[in-house]
């Protein structure tokens, strides 16, 4: 829309010019004192972002720092059991090829049991024999 205007008048003097310009003059200090003071809250509102992002990065390195550490003793922890898993495992390796053998053992102990008893046995009787012969031999 145009912008109404006042009537000309020649020789009415600079009364309206000077007016005008004095207008502009307060309205740009107005608009100065005003871009003024909303860059101050942009600025103060700038270093508390920037202060609330400081204290966030800094908590992040504490957690990263903490949870690093705590990577760190989990992963040594879990060398040494697996380290103990491996000298279980050797342990029981070795349990194994003791109880095989020992059970074979004991199977031919077992197997050969009743041959051997009754080998004790005659041996025994052989014995219990000769003694009577031995004793037969001095009553005479």
């Amino acid at each position: 829309p145009p912008v109404p205007q006042k009537e000309y008048k020649p020789n009415s003097g600079s009364g309206g010019v000077m007016e005008m310009i004095e207008k502009l003059i307060h309205e740009a200090q107005a608009l100065t004192a005003e871009s003024k003071h909303a860059e101050g809250e942009a600025q103060a509102a700038y270093e508390q972002s920037i202060a609330d992002t400081n204290g966030s990065v800094e908590a992040l390195y504490r957690d990263i720092l903490v949870k690093s550490k705590a990577k760190g003793k989990a992963h040594k922890e879990q060398l040494e059991a697996e380290s103990d898993l491996s000298d279980t495992d050797k342990e029981i390796e070795g349990l194994q090829k003791y109880d095989a053998d020992l059970h074979g053992d004991c199977d031919y102990v077992l197997k050969n049991f009743e041959v051997r008893q009754t080998a004790r046995g005659q041996e025994i009787e052989a014995l219990q024999q000769a003694k009577q012969i031995l004793r037969g031999a001095s009553a005479n």
